[in-house]
Order: structure tokens, then sequence, then C-alpha cells
């Protein structure tokens, strides 16, 4: 098999797992499994990508791709959730407190995500950028840093010894955050915690680039095993978004997970409408990750129309789904397929408009 060391399908692929994951962790299927790693996957993905000759010496040019990169969709995201808020409020998708918006707060509103700060219920899932822009550029420092020392010194052994040095520092950071709820400006508390899988990708691509030969299929079943022991007989889960880890166990779970999803990826290259299907949906996952909340609300608002009875039983203003149990085929299916045509409907838009 050949190296994985350029950006192909693969990557995109291990991407729609993550993302497929996320939305199962969100609609209840499986939750308490996924949310041990499917996160992570993601700062993982970012990590193994990232071009220290390109961006080594300079870490804000970094930050600035990575702005550049999700800034102008997010906005536009966010934007349309805030003028779709009083549609939801008087379909009682939203909580009886919440109050309708008028024009200069929805002005406010959408001026607060180009800050990148959610103001909807149904935007809450795009907490995630922030964390993975902070974490991007920190990382990027702690690199610039160990190369800085390196150079200085004349030595590439003090360089790597200054980055392992600087990601020790980093995790340990976050983890003494977590442990006593210090919650940050855009969850800078998870951009420290999460540099370690940066620097496990980074050091996986520059050390052993042909990894894909340790991932099989007796590996993704064994690490899936493992995994859901950790839940079942270790009764450890674990919500970065909301300060729920294990502590420093966390890092050895959460990779065990990354490397389950590594290894499924793949075993999905060998089948080609599966691998051709979820490489589309890794490159749209931060329209996934964006909407499929939206769509999970919608779901929920077609089907008491459709079946008025279910209206009586539920409420509609439950979050992030109404009809956790019954209905959750279709929030996974559309929740992620949904949101994926419309990234690609906004790619087409993008070139026509080049």
């Amino acid at each position: 098999m050949k190296q994985i060391t350029e950006r192909s399908a693969y990557w995109d692929i291990v991407k729609g797992w993550a993302i497929i994951a996320v939305v199962m962790g969100h609609c209840g299927t499986l939750s308490a499994f996924v949310y041990l790693f499917h996160l992570a996957v993601f700062f993982f993905v970012t990590g193994y990508f990232f071009n220290e000759q390109k961006y080594g010496d300079d870490p804000f040019r970094y930050f600035g791709v990575r702005l550049a990169g999700c800034w102008p969709r997010f906005v536009i995201y966010s934007a349309c959730l805030v003028l779709l808020h009083n549609f939801f409020v008087t379909n009682g998708l939203y909580d009886a407190n919440i109050g309708l918006y008028n024009h200069t707060a929805m002005l406010t509103s959408i001026l607060h995500s180009a800050a990148l700060q959610n103001t909807e219920i149904l935007e809450g899932a795009l907490w995630f950028v922030g964390t993975w822009l902070l974490s991007s550029v920190i990382f990027a420092g702690i690199v610039w840093f160990g190369r800085t020392a390196g150079r200085r010194l004349g030595s590439a052994r003090i360089e790597a010894a200054a980055i392992a040095f600087g990601v020790f520092i980093a995790g340990i950071t976050g983890l003494f955050l977590y442990d006593r709820k210090c919650y940050l400006p855009y969850s800078m508390q998870c951009a420290f915690l999460v540099i370690p899988f940066y620097y496990a990708a980074w050091t996986l691509r520059r050390h052993l680039p042909s990894f894909q030969r340790y991932t099989t299929w007796y590996g993704a079943a064994v690490s899936a095993v493992l995994l859901h022991l950790v839940n079942s007989r270790l009764h450890i889960f674990i919500d970065i978004s909301v300060m729920d880890i294990p502590g420093a166990l966390y890092y050895p779970i959460a990779l065990l997970g990354i490397y389950f999803v590594l290894s499924i990826s793949v075993l999905a290259l060998r089948v080609p409408y599966l691998s051709s299907l979820l490489a589309f949906f890794g490159r749209h996952s931060f329209d996934i990750m964006a909407l499929h909340f939206l769509v999970f609300k919608l779901i929920d608002l077609a089907y008491v129309r459709l079946v008025p009875a279910a209206a009586a039983a539920a409420s509609l203003a439950d979050f992030p789904v109404t009809f956790r149990g019954s209905l959750e085929p279709f929030y996974l299916v559309l929740g992620v397929l949904l949101p994926a045509l419309v990234g690609w409907m906004a790619d087409r838009a993008a070139q026509f408009l080049r």
C-alpha cells in the first residue's frame, strides 16, 4: 500500500467518519462511544498537515490562513440562523423564555458572528471553530519556539526537545484548566488540552509516513472493543465541550479512538462507493458541523406536522432532538446528507462567482 503522506481521499474519509461520529453523538446513536474520540480526530488531522517549512517561522500567517478558510462560511451560516430566529421561536423550536428579535437584536447577533461568537442555540456546535483556530496557532507557535531555539543553539536535538517541552506544557495547562473548571473565551482551555494530538500527528507524518501498514481490520476490531470497555466497564464518559474528561487518561483513550478511525478509513478505501461518499462528507465536514442541529429541529417540526399526536407527548424545544430513539435514523442520515449538499452547492456558487 502506498504511503499516505499527501492530502488525499483518505484524509477526507477520516474526516467523513469523524463528522458522522459527531452527528451520531448529538442525535443519541452510540453517543458515549463516539464522544471518546470524535473531536480529537479533527485536531489530529490538522496536526498531520501542519507544514513547518511554510509556517514554522510564521505562526500568525498560519493562523491567518486557517481563519480565512473558515470565517466567511461561519459568518454566513450564523447570519442565516439569526435571521431564522423568530421562525424558531414562533414554531416552538426554542424555549418559551427566549424572545423574538427586533432588527437591532438581529444585527447585534450577526455582528457577534464576525468575532466567531455564537448567539443561536442551533449553532452551538460551532464552538469548535474558535478552539480549532486557537489550538492551530498555539501549536504553530510551539513549533516556531522549537525551531528558533534549535537555530540559535545549532542543535536539531534542542529543537525537538523544545517542541516536545512546549507540547507537554500546553497539555498540562489544559489538564489543569479542566480540573479547575476554568472556562476561557473561545474555549481556550480546550485549545491547550488538544495540542498533544497535533504533535502526535505531526510526529507520525515526519517519522512514520507509512503508518497505514499498522491500521488493520483486526486492529479496528480490537480498538472498538477496548473503547466499548472504557464505557461499559470503566464507566468513563467524555465531553470536552463541558470539561468532562478523565484527567490524563483522556489522551490514550482518544488516541485509541483515532487509531480506530484511521483503521476503518483504510478499510473504506477498498469500497469505491463508500469511500466516495465518506470523502464527500469529509470535504463538507464544516457545513455538517454548522447545520446538523438545524436539520434535527426541522425534522422534529416536520414530524409533529405530519403526526399531530406526537406534539402532545414531547416538546419541540428539547435540544438537540425531540424524538430521541424513534427518529434517530432520520436525524443521522439527513443530519449528515443535507448539510453536505448545502456545502456542495455553496462551493459551486463560489466557483461561479470567481
